[in-house]
């Protein structure tokens, strides 16, 4: 096996690293409208610089662009690995940030800028190890893809969707590493790291609430909106059954094997029931987001964001509209889902599908997976990787015959407890050795995986 880096070019990979997150803050590609053409523009030129030719920058629509780049197996043994990424960032409200969400400053170790952590950083340091092995020369078992998408943040229609139906050939790959994934959590004493394997579906739905119209200053003893009241209650008040997607039965798994003792029989309890209640899951020993996250992956959801209804002041609307949304586990069905959240308000109003949509879940127990488990073994002595479920979405469900993982650790630090936040919130940044962190598994990866034996 191609021996995984050493200290000096474990410098040289934080530095690039470093660089190329700089400059990638320093362009704004906020969607909407993207522009993600100046982030394409940057790479490829990079790659261009280090003598990789084999680089595209590929529009979708003008200004949408996705840059996909290959380094090709010299002894082709396995189908090639994706490094994926996307180079959208969410709008920013810029009074409302220490620092320019635009600067790419390094201040106090931090590197400040929208899109630190989600995901310009990812891509950085995928890039960084992209030109790292042609630097070094590494002899590949398996082509190594780089791409970049545009359009994650909005749905992926001008990236990964319309890569892979216009350029499957570009991107195709059994393996990906990909955003959602990395975070480290303790367990009494016990470091695991979650590594996505899954992620829940987007099926957005619509809540219809009708009433009699009439003058605001005759006030009518049922409404839209008096229904529409108790609707939300009722709707807040459900909560699907538990249901344990693969990755999910196996990251618990992984935590009752690794801290044994009463947890582990308790886990085995929960796992072995027919009918496991959020109550029993509840008392593991999960800090608040823990909790919050395993409630999340364990269960169909529907959360109320959008309000329509009423045109003037001094008029009873005679309909609202509130949109919902819904997010389904690998395996369910929208319909069914649909069908169990009008159960659950009842005739107070009408539910109907916008958009359905399924999860999708990589098989947790496969030889890239051993090689991410492997790879942090080494990197971080002691510690557990374990799959997980994502509660979100990323540009993963597009690419449906990849086996798609999100992994990009962080070191188990205090200061991860500012990150969650800073997603798509203000003063976001990322410290400049989770960044180097991150890099380095990935280098390691590539070389464990795709090296020549």
């Amino acid at each position: 096996m191609t021996a995984p880096a050493n200290d000096t070019l474990r410098h040289s990979l934080r530095e690039s690293a470093i660089h190329h997150l700089q400059n990638l803050l320093r362009l704004n590609t906020m969607s909407p409208p993207g522009n993600e053409k100046l982030a394409a523009d940057y790479i490829a030129d990079a790659i261009r610089a280090a003598g990789i030719d084999n680089v595209q920058v590929l529009e979708s629509a003008p200004g949408r662009a996705n840059v996909v780049a290959r380094l090709e197996a010299t002894r082709p043994a396995g189908r090639p690995i994706l490094l994926m990424g996307h180079t959208d960032v969410v709008t920013v409200e810029p009074e409302r940030w220490d620092h320019d969400p635009f600067g790419g400053e390094i201040i106090d170790g931090e590197i400040w800028g929208r899109g630190a952590l989600d995901m310009k950083g990812q891509v950085a340091a995928e890039l960084a190890v992209f030109l790292a092995v042609k630097e070094q020369g590494i002899a590949l078992e398996r082509d190594l893809i780089f791409v970049a998408f545009a359009d994650e943040e909005a749905g992926g229609a001008y990236g990964a969707a319309w890569m892979w139906k216009h350029h499957r050939d570009l991107i195709d790959a059994e393996y990906a590493i990909n955003e959602g994934g990395g975070s480290p959590m303790t367990i009494e004493g016990h470091l695991l790291f979650g590594c996505q394997a899954g992620e829940k579906g987007s099926t957005h739905l619509r809540m219809t609430v009708t009433g009699d119209p009439g003058h605001a200053s005759v006030p009518l003893d049922v409404t839209a909106m008096s229904k529409l009241g108790e609707a939300l209650q009722r709707l807040h008040a459900w909560q699907g059954d538990t249901i344990f997607t693969d990755p999910v039965r196996m990251m618990l798994t992984t935590i009752a094997d690794t801290v044994g003792g009463d947890t582990a029989d308790r886990i085995r309890r929960i796992l072995g029931s027919d009918n496991p209640t959020w109550e029993e899951l509840s008392k593991l020993p999960f800090n608040e987001d823990e909790l919050l996250s395993l409630r999340a992956t364990t269960r169909n959801t529907a959360v109320p964001t959008m309000i329509r209804g009423g045109q003037r002041i001094n008029v009873i609307p005679g309909e609202i509209e509130v949109d919902i949304d819904g997010r389904i586990l690998p395996g369910q069905d929208p319909e069914a889902f649909r069908a169990a959240v009008q159960e659950a308000v009842g005739d107070l109003a009408e539910i109907t599908i916008v958009s359905p949509d399924t999860g999708v879940a990589a098989d947790p127990a496969s030889p890239f997976f051993d090689a991410i488990a492997e790879t942090m073994a080494e990197l971080m002595p002691g510690s557990v990787v374990m799959p997980t479920m994502l509660s979100g979405g990323t540009d993963a469900k597009l690419l449906p015959d990849i086996k798609v993982y999100g992994f990009f650790p962080m070191l188990p630090t205090e200061r991860l407890r500012t990150y969650e936040p800073l997603v798509h919130g203000h003063n976001e940044r990322i410290h400049v050795d989770d960044l180097a962190f991150g890099t380095h598994f990935i280098y390691d990866l590539v070389v464990r995986f795709a090296g020549a034996k």
